[in-house]
């Protein structure tokens, strides 16, 4: 029955088709073992347990004394060296964190004594990866629970060095990158939106056992961004049975008051209730466990209209949870994990994404009323088959979807285009957007790793498709005056899609006792498709070595210096598609002397473009940039690691639309060359010096600090566009030559110094102090006028980022847990919570509107120029209570 089992389970292992990128999910754990002369020892019997693993695993040392046991659940371990000539010795308390390789200190054995005891130690592991040059930092729940964060994982990376909150509508911007360049995986499962790159699923950290941040110096094992890599895992089943109750509330009465910024809507009352639970156990110990977590988030608030008083903004969000864990036999291990965010609200949506300026006043709330669907659900299937101790092979296989649905409210706001009267500021008609867009990608990914003396090579496969079925509609009408009108149509239907096939291979060579050579090459090809389902555009020209080296300056492992270089490629998202490789649409813009609506009135500048699907541009690169790293870092004592790193990323390619001036129509190629010779070849450079100091495994008071010295600057801002634009390869960067004059400068989310500190106190008597404080350097400013064309086509006034910046802010919160001393239960805990976010805030600008001119020549002033368009947030509080049981 066993082989059956196995039999099928392979089968399975190696013919998935289709799937998603997968980041990993456990972690390693190695050594070597010693005589008392310092000699290898080999067959010797290493054993592992933990709460966390079902079962017992084992390995046998080499010849040289060496063990490896790779993909281990995550979580705290006992490990067991046994031999029948030497005395056992356990070690306690050995913790794997996720993606990392825990490297024990070499384990020396003494002779066998008849009788003698076995030894225990539980002295402190290092907390230093010596085998890798990734940059990043990890996260355990134990961690993320007495913090002061958000009810959402995709905010925890801000805690970090080199991850910055952004405040221009997009999430973490790391290393130098925006929102729209990060990837976000949980439990193997890439649940980055396929058609804009923002982030995919919601989860509550309840739901979290870790976070793991890459900020780059990763291998070619795994598939790259432009930005940094969000990696969770989420909780799984044990033995015994556990689980949790929480519910959490926070309402405008417990805020300050907030500043709304030029273009924000005004707000009044909010509410959120957040409750949820999960449990854990066995189904078949040791062989079949079960996690189950649901979070239905409700918020209520209540949004300004211009002219119509406040008008009710509510949704709700469900939030969910399952996975499967199964031994399936003594080489195989099988997980299948469930898990979603579908949301729906009834908005009240200023439409400025559209229009870049709110009404003074509307005639009738339409063009604000939206009904909205977001969120979705992703299964995967993650399989690890181990042969022997030597060899062993991974897969996933999972499949996610997601919908971006956002339709006007009202009859009218659904068929009448918006109108705007930019001279008296009143709005009027329909809303100017309706959005009905569904995407879905599915990814299959296979790799072998196989142990060969000093070499850890691994190889392996991947195929990725995404899909978006989008229909998407944007008008509306502009008056400037009597005799200047303006009209927007966007209007497109249709199905595109992508496929995205890689390979790699990589060896992790241990050169010497202290040198490891980590070298490796991936290559990635882009197949994109247009509505009729024939190869619009190919790209199979993505090559990418990646090297790395990593010294240990003493043999315990607890110092080592680093250095890396890699090429990292960025898939395109099909926003690019939507917009080039679908037949039947319209994109037009007219501008006109005359009222639009009369008939007999005819525009004196036409571009419109009708169903054309772009042809194939020859040559077209992927867009990627090269990343020097180099980093030392040492372990203090038992509990602290400090240590310092200088990164260099540099862009080599962008793809973006531009308009060709020689053809007389807009085009997307790699700017500086091709098609778009025409323009400067896109530049962003990031460099940054990152010092750390962390403490973590100690009783009381454990912390992470960083501080980050960096530069971002160039011509192109990245995937968002410089006004917040999520469009990805078709934003306002490189649309005309002419607004890329004095365009190469200082970046919006380039901060000069980054101040960071993340920490806890856990008092005796059972109370818990965790606070984040962070100091960062305002973003630079720039003069923006408009284009020969005019608005909404903006370039510079001066150089780019030279008028001054943001101020400097600061950011201070807390969270106080108090375990309560008594029980429910015998086993049930009850944790009050208490979070005070922005604590004395001082409510600066974090953004202004840097347009200062309406025309080419310079002459029409823009009268909100200078004034800021957002502000920090109040300070705030939020209530909570955990029943754990």
């Amino acid at each position: 029955m066993k082989c059956i089992i196995r039999g099928v389970l392979i089968v399975l292992m190696l013919s998935c088709a289709t799937g998603l990128s997968a980041q990993k999910i456990t972690g390693n754990l190695e050594s070597r073992v010693l005589d008392e002369k310092g000699n290898g020892i080999s067959f010797v019997t290493v054993s592992v347990t933990s709460p966390d693993l079902q079962g017992t695993r084992i390995a046998l040392s080499g010849s040289n004394g060496a063990f490896l046991l790779p993909n281990l659940p995550i979580g705290k371990y006992t490990v067991t060296i046994s031999h029948v000539s030497y005395k056992d010795i356990s070690f306690e308390n050995v913790t794997v964190w996720l993606g990392k390789t825990t490297t024990m200190p070499d384990i020396r054995l003494t002779t066998e004594l008849h009788e003698a005891p076995e030894i225990v130690v539980t002295e402190t592991m290092p907390v230093i990866d010596i085998t890798t040059t990734a940059i990043g930092a990890n996260l355990t729940s134990d961690e993320i629970d007495v913090l002061p964060i958000q009810r959402d994982y995709r905010q925890i990376p801000a805690l970090l060095p080199m991850a910055n909150t952004s405040f221009f509508g997009d999430d973490v911007n790391i290393s130098g990158g925006t929102g729209l360049e990060n990837r976000h995986f949980i439990d193997g499962v890439d649940v980055t939106d396929p058609w804009r790159g923002t982030t995919g699923m919601r989860l509550p950290y309840n739901f979290i056992r870790e976070v793991e941040v890459t900020a780059g110096s990763y291998q070619a094992e795994y598939k790259s961004s432009l930005g940094g890599i969000l990696n969770v895992v989420t909780n799984s089943g044990r033995n015994d049975f556990y689980g949790q109750a929480f519910g959490f509330f926070a309402n405008n009465r417990f805020s300050g008051d907030s500043k709304s910024g030029a273009f924000e809507p005004n707000t009044g009352d909010f509410s959120q209730y957040d409750i949820g639970f999960s449990v854990g156990g066995s189904i078949v110990r040791d062989r079949l466990w079960y996690y189950a977590a649901y979070n239905p988030t409700i918020e209520k608030q209540q949004i300004e209209i211009p002219g119509h008083g406040y008008w009710d903004d509510d949704g709700i969000i469900h939030i969910f949870a399952a996975k499967l864990t199964w031994k399936a036999t003594d080489r195989m291990n099988v997980a299948l994990s469930v898990f979603g965010d579908p949301g729906e609200r009834d908005a009240v949506a200023e439409a400025t994404a559209v229009t870049g300026v709110p009404p003074t006043l509307l005639e009738n709330p339409d063009p604000y009323l939206t009904h909205t669907k977001t969120g979705g659900i992703a299964t995967s299937l993650n399989a690890d088959y181990f042969v022997n101790d030597r060899l062993y092979f991974e897969s996933v296989f999972s499949v996610s979807t997601r919908d971006d649905v956002y339709l006007p409210r009202t009859q009218r706001g659904l068929e009448e285009p918006l109108y705007i009267d930019s001279e008296t500021g009143i709005w009027s008609g329909g809303n100017p957007e309706s959005l009905d867009n569904h995407s879905i990608q599915a990814n299959a990914i296979i790799k072998g790793t196989l142990i060969l003396g000093a070499h850890e090579l691994k190889a392996g496969f991947e195929y990725r498709h995404l899909r978006t079925d989008m229909d998407q509609l944007q008008k509306l009408i502009q008056r400037d005056n009597d005799t200047t009108y303006t009209t927007m149509l966007f209007d497109i239907e249709g199905t595109v899609s992508s496929s995205i096939p890689s390979v790699f291979i990589q060896d992790s060579w241990q050169v010497i006792d202290r040198l490891r050579l980590n070298a490796g090459f991936r290559w990635d090809a882009q197949y994109l498709y247009d509505s009729n389902g024939n190869v619009a555009q190919r790209i199979t020209d993505q090559y990418q070595p990646r090297i790395g080296l990593v010294f240990k300056p003493v043999a315990s492992g607890r110092q080592k210096l680093f250095g890396s270089f890699g090429r990292f490629y960025q898939d395109l998202s099909l926003n690019l598609s939507s917009m080039t490789h679908i037949e039947g649409g319209i994109m037009s813009l007219r501008y006109y002397n005359c009222d639009p609506t009369i008939d007999g009135c005819e525009p004196y500048f036409d571009h419109t473009s009708q169903g054309a699907i772009h042809r194939e541009i020859e040559g077209l690169k992927g867009q990627h940039y090269d990343e020097f790293t180099l980093g030392y870092e040492i372990q203090l004592g038992s509990t602290f690691k400090t240590g310092i790193t200088g990164v260099y990323r540099t862009l080599k390619e962008a793809v973006e639309d531009g308009y060709v001036t020689s053809l007389g129509e807009f085009h997307v190629g790699n700017p500086g060359s091709g098609l778009l010779s025409e323009y400067p070849k896109a530049r962003r450079d990031y460099k940054a010096l990152v010092l750390t100091l962390q403490r973590s495994g100690a009783k009381h008071f454990n912390f992470i600090a960083s501080y980050v010295l960096s530069k971002a600057d160039g011509n192109y801002s990245g995937l968002l566009s410089d006004f917040g634009a999520q469009r990805p390869n078709y934003a306002d960067a490189f649309d005309l030559p002419e607004i890329m004059i004095d365009a190469d400068g200082l970046v919006p989310n380039d901060r000069t110094h980054v101040l960071k500190f993340a920490g806890s106190y856990r008092l005796d008597f059972g109370i818990t102090i965790g606070t984040s404080f962070q100091v960062a350097s305002g973003t630079p400013l720039s003069v923006r006028k408009a284009s020969s064309w005019g608005p909404p086509f903006y370039g510079f006034a001066q150089q780019r980022g030279t008028d001054g910046r943001t101020p400097t802010i600061w950011d201070l919160n807390f969270r106080l847990a108090y375990d309560l001393p008594w029980m429910i239960s015998n086993t049930a805990r009850i944790r009050l919570l208490l979070d005070i976010f922005h604590l004395g805030s001082q409510l600066d600008a974090v953004n202004y509107d840097q347009i200062k001119y309406y025309d080419y020549e310079e002459t029409l002033l823009n009268p909100t120029y200078g004034l800021a368009t957002r502000f920090q947030p109040p300070t705030s509080l939020r209530m909570g209570m955990e029943v754990s049981f």
